[in-house]
């Protein structure tokens, strides 16, 4: 039976939870699990038995089928980026490979999300200087060693990307960043003077 953090994700996914993930069986958890249920035809009591286990199961592997990515049930990093990636491809994608996004651990991790990277494009072309990319996918491991890093990273999921531009102030960089967030493409971006030198991270709902 799926975990409560993982019922949270395939809940997510199909659009009946907004909450965080975090494992919790609160009351927002419990309200889409008696959504689903209804939707279902099973008996709409929120509590989460080996029926409606099997069929959230059975729902997110039927869309993982049809995303092409392995039908496992649980909607992780690569099912959620590959439903937010059919709208773009890497043909959309002007200056980036997607190796640039591999976790540098070399562990081959690297599910990185496409709307993310034409942000990241959309900058690129802006400053007319080549874009590096510091940090992008991470292994949960490869997360724990980076300094400053916390445990829910969007780098991760692969929502999240560390930059620097040459010959261009991170200041401008950023600048250019909190333009996306207030736009609503972008959720989050920053910098800091002790570790990232000339790097701004930014990264995405």
């Amino acid at each position: 039976m799926l975990n409560v953090k993982q019922r949270q994700m395939n809940l997510r996914f199909l659009g009946y939870y907004g909450g965080t993930i975090d494992g919790i069986a609160g009351n927002g958890t419990i309200g889409a699990i008696e959504e689903f249920q209804r939707n279902y035809g099973l008996v709409v009591d929120g509590i989460y038995g080996a029926k409606t286990d099997a069929k959230l199961i059975e729902v997110i592997k039927a869309e993982q089928i049809k995303l092409g990515v392995t039908a496992d049930g649980i909607a992780g990093t690569q099912t959620v980026n590959a439903r937010d990636n059919k709208s773009l491809s890497w043909n959309d994608i002007k200056h980036f490979k997607q190796s640039e996004f591999a976790c540098k651990c070399g562990c081959g991790f690297n599910s990185i999300n496409l709307n993310l990277v034409k942000i990241l494009d959309e900058i690129r072309e802006y400053f007319g200087q080549p874009m590096t990319i510091t940090s992008g996918c991470r292994c949960a491991k490869h997360n724990a060693k980076v300094s400053g890093s916390v445990s829910n990273s969007r780098h991760i999921s692969g929502k999240a990307s560390d930059i620097k531009v040459k010959n261009i102030d991170k200041a401008r960089v950023l600048a250019k960043c909190r333009e996306y967030v207030a736009s609503g493409r972008a959720r989050y971006t920053y910098t800091n003077n002790t570790n990232m030198k000339n790097v701004v991270h930014i990264d995405i709902l």
